[in-house]
């Protein structure tokens, strides 16, 4: 395969940044108090600190989060062959989830900055026990793979309601709004994370694009090829779940962009992963700022979870797909 031609990539390239900048704009402008852009020319002391402490910092994070699940979900089918492959199907939320509710259990949760540190390890933990499952003779068996998650995913649905039944009424408020996905108290550290950790991740699949895209082919015909499929698969499987887990950590559990924005991509540019990394990245970010937005203003009086916004969107096309691989 050739490189992908940049006039063929320019104009979707184009196209979704430019999406993203209107839906940046629409997103910093409303919400739960609008900002009236005239006062903030004009140096209105409220609607600077609205925009730089509070909105800014959300809508960007917001992007950040909606463009790591979308890197990650691209990664994911592409390395499993799987058209259904999800970011969150390896367990990686599972154990971000069950970090934070062991976390509300224990009262970490009034310390703060801790939920999002002991969420991050859980990830971490499900990432390292899901390799070791599926490692088999120094082979990692996608199918071992995919049912190594299922079950840690079980398992860590019994290690959240076992924290709940013992956390305190008081505790459990926050805890089930992070649970649904929300990116409320944003902060200008976690944007910076989150960017570089997202920086790093697409410096990282970007070097071993040219041998994941041989994937589409099978393992065995990219060992043909030369291609170090185990160094490779670990890699990306590495590199993209820790980006998941940092994710689910600052904004809780977002379903289904992963699974949405790279199929959505992919009716627009060819299944080439090197093209597909940039333009989901861009994708991701559209979509979540989008339905964050649509979290802050559909209702006055509450602030509604990001994660039913994505899955109202994603469980239709999901079943449209289980229908179109029968």
């Amino acid at each position: 395969m050739t490189p992908p031609r940049p006039r063929r990539l320019a104009p979707p390239l184009a196209a979704f940044a430019l999406a993203l900048l209107v839906a940046l704009v629409l997103g910093v402008t409303f919400g739960a108090t609008s900002i009236d852009w005239r006062a903030l020319l004009s140096g209105d002391e409220t609607a600077h600190k609205i925009l730089l402490l509070i909105r800014l910092p959300r809508v960007l994070l917001a992007a950040l989060v909606g463009a790591t699940l979308a890197v990650a979900g691209v990664t994911f089918q592409t390395l499993l062959r799987n058209p259904l492959a999800d970011p969150f199907i390896l367990g990686v939320s599972g154990g971000a989830a069950a970090g934070a509710a062991i976390a509300t259990a224990t009262r970490l949760s009034l310390i703060p900055g801790a939920v999002p540190i002991v969420s991050f390890a859980g990830a971490c933990a499900a990432i390292g026990a899901v390799l070791v499952l599926a490692r088999r003779r120094d082979y990692t068996d996608p199918t071992r793979l995919l049912l190594s998650g299922l079950v840690l995913n079980a398992f860590f649905s019994a290690i959240i309601l076992i924290s709940f039944s013992l956390s305190r009424q008081s505790d459990l408020t926050a805890a089930l709004r992070w649970m649904m996905g929300s990116l409320f108290g944003a902060t200008w550290f976690e944007v910076s994370a989150m960017a570089l950790l997202l920086l790093v991740s697409l410096i990282v699949l970007a070097a071993i694009a040219n041998d994941v895209r041989m994937f589409v082919f099978g393992e065995d015909d990219a060992r043909s090829r030369g291609v170090n499929v185990e160094r490779v698969k670990v890699i990306g499987f590495i590199t993209a779940s820790i980006v998941t887990g940092a994710a689910v950590a600052v904004s809780g559990i977002i379903g289904f962009v992963g699974l949405l924005v790279p199929h959505i991509v992919r009716m627009i540019v060819r299944r080439d992963i090197r093209a597909l990394l940039p333009l989901c990245a861009l994708g991701g970010a559209t979509l979540l700022v989008f339905a964050d937005v649509l979290s802050r203003t559909l209702t006055p009086s509450a602030e509604l979870p990001i994660g039913a916004f994505t899955a109202l969107l994603g469980v239709p096309f999901f079943i449209s797909l289980l229908r179109k691989s029968r």
